[in-house]
């Protein structure tokens, strides 16, 4: 078998029934299909209460930034740096969190009359986090306070050297802690071990939100001004793939209207190069359309520019950048095939796929910004963990992904003895490494998949949400289920499956290797789309073929016309053997 273009099954679990009686109950009261019901119900929310906060969630639910561990340490601060007039220097990251969440604070910052600048590392000189590079330009721009965002949580010996050079830092961060923790002024984390906030998956920008509404609740200001940079918080949130549920939902659902509307000339510049001005935007949109092109200039060098497109007012620049970040975009897609063709080739050579648990691969020449979407596009493929590492000269850095069921901080943490610094969360993880170490930390990060993952582990699973018939889809449906948008982890687009469905006519392949195909069952006919399903076309004998489908359903927007389509999300032949 050629494993370097395996495809790795699905095995499907179809979420179990709910008692019938309570479902009718809830449906009753609630004025919902069953279908709609039974699907809350396997996701938690299950009383006519949280469901009505869920289909209808409200900003005023957002929880109270005050009740994160220093946030009023946090607001001190920044208050007496506003009275005394200091320089303020916001100090971001290179990724789309960083980058909103530094655009945010700035703004914020700068309509509260603050001198205040940003700064945010070149990934190629200086590498993620605090640095001293950044410390020193703080100290030459006569800055006397540095507020973090979405870094910090790992920089115990910057913040000594900060405060060697006379400035004083806030750290807000969402990264996992250390053993140690620095000691700033202020340290907002929530996941913070003493920090007991409500919602802990924050992303970044989602901390630096509660900071600015923190501080406008202090100064007594009008928190709704804030509303206006909730594009800002959807962008970065969506992007940075946190779990959209509780209060990430409702910022990013708030948010995503407000990109719809948004008043930032470079929001408008960069939907009007992407191809979605005047078109319908969700997390789908933000997360493959608009954050790449945000994250393209960070990854291949200076961030900066990505910053000026978010905080200015002069729609000739944003413009001009917007070109300008798209082209770096279609140069970022270019290295990341190839890198991908030369990883899969290293892949083909020397990974063992039906003994190893886990892909580290190295190479010089592979560019740093990208090794992290090769990274999820490997895992995506053969769902092993897989860590990305390029080198340059005496040091390398890598870029690590993972599967559930495997946690990638925790898998470093048991091999730092080989790494230089190492950094990140459960699904996502940066390192840095001597190039002469990588292949010891290569055996032993095998070690460590054999010994954490099981056999179960290494499934891939699809996670069905009904079963129903072709004969309940329709609009009403639909759109209620467009009501549990924005989607995203642990709140996906729901997944149902049907049963032995009639293929219609002749299924044929379209664009890139999709599928198309109708399929009917009892009186009910709808188009089939399935993206990078056309290796099924030969599979698949037309009239009269039977087939169990699992789908999304949606709107599918052509030509002047509306109508309902399932996007496949995967299929079977009906007489084959299933596994439910």
């Amino acid at each position: 078998m050629n494993w370097a273009t395996r495809s790795v099954p699905l095995k499907w679990i179809l979420a179990p029934e709910p008692d019938p009686d309570v479902v009718q109950d809830i449906s009753v009261k609630c004025g919902l299909d069953k279908s709609v019901v039974r699907i809350l119900f396997n996701r938690q929310i299950d009383t006519p209460e949280t469901i009505n906060e869920f289909l209808h969630p409200k900003l005023s639910d957002l929880n109270d930034p005050f009740s994160m561990l220093d946030m009023e340490k946090a607001v001190e601060r920044l208050l007496a740096a506003l009275r005394e007039n200091e320089k303020i220097m916001v100090y971001g990251d290179y990724d789309v969190d960083g980058i909103t969440a530094t655009s945010l604070l700035y703004l914020v910052l700068n309509k509260l009359g603050a001198q205040v600048g940003y700064y945010l590392p070149n990934r190629l000189v200086e590498g993620y986090g605090l640095s001293i590079e950044g410390i020193d330009y703080a100290a030459s721009e006569g800055a006397t306070l540095i507020v973090s965002v979405d870094t910090g949580v790992t920089a115990v010996e910057e913040v000594k050297y900060a405060r060697s050079k006379g400035i004083d830092c806030i750290l807000t961060d969402h990264h996992e802690p250390g053993e140690i923790l620095p000691e700033p002024i202020a340290l907002v984390n929530p996941k913070q071990r003493a920090c007991s906030y409500a919602c802990e998956e924050l992303s970044g920008v989602g901390v630096a939100f509660k900071l600015a509404q923190a501080l406008y609740r202090r100064l007594q200001q009008d928190e709704r001004e804030l509303e206006e940079h909730l594009d800002l918080v959807a962008l970065g949130t969506s992007a940075d793939i946190v779990p959209l549920v509780g209060e990430n939902r409702i910022l990013t659902k708030y948010g995503i209207k407000q990109i719809s509307r948004t008043t930032k000339p470079g929001l408008k510049s960069l939907a009007f190069v992407s191809g979605l001005m005047g078109k319908e935007i969700g997390t789908g949109q933000v997360v493959f359309i608009l954050a790449p092109r945000i994250n393209a200039v960070g990854r291949l060098g200076d961030a900066a520019l990505a910053i000026k497109l978010l905080t200015t007012k002069d729609e000739r620049l944003a413009s001009e950048i917007a070109r300008t970040l798209d082209r770096e975009n279609q140069r970022r897609k270019n290295i990341d095939e190839k890198t991908l063709n030369e990883a899969l080739e290293q892949i083909r050579t020397s990974v063992d796929l039906d003994n190893d648990k886990a892909i580290i691969l190295s190479s010089e020449g592979w560019h740093q910004g990208v090794i992290g979407i090769v990274a999820s596009r490997l895992v995506e493929k053969f769902h092993l963990p897989t860590i990305m590492i390029a080198i340059d000269g005496g040091e390398a850095k890598g870029s690590a992904r993972s599967i559930p069921g495997f946690h990638l901080y925790n898998a470093l943490k048991e091999c730092e003895d080989m790494l230089l610094r190492f950094g990140g969360h459960k699904y996502a993880a940066g390192l840095t490494i001597k190039p002469e170490n990588i292949e010891e930390f290569r055996k032993k990060m095998k070690a460590v998949s054999k010994k954490l993952l099981t056999e179960d582990d290494l499934i891939a699973k699809l996670y069905i949400d009904s079963d129903i018939e072709l004969s309940e889809i329709n609009g009403k449906l639909l759109d209620t289920l467009e009501t549990f948008a924005p989607f995203g982890p642990q709140n996906m687009r729901p997944i149902f499956l049907t049963r032995n469905c009639e293929i219609l006519g002749q299924p044929y392949c379209v664009g890139k290797n999709h599928l198309k195909m109708k399929v009917r069952k009892g009186d009910s006919v709808f188009d089939v789309i399935g993206f990078g399903f056309g290796d099924w076309v030969n599979n698949l004998t037309g009239r009269g073929s039977l087939v169990d489908l699992v789908y999304v359903i949606e709107y599918n927007h052509w030509d002047g016309h509306t109508r309902i389509q399932l996007r496949l999300k995967d299929l079977r032949l009906a007489a084959g053997d299933l596994q439910y």
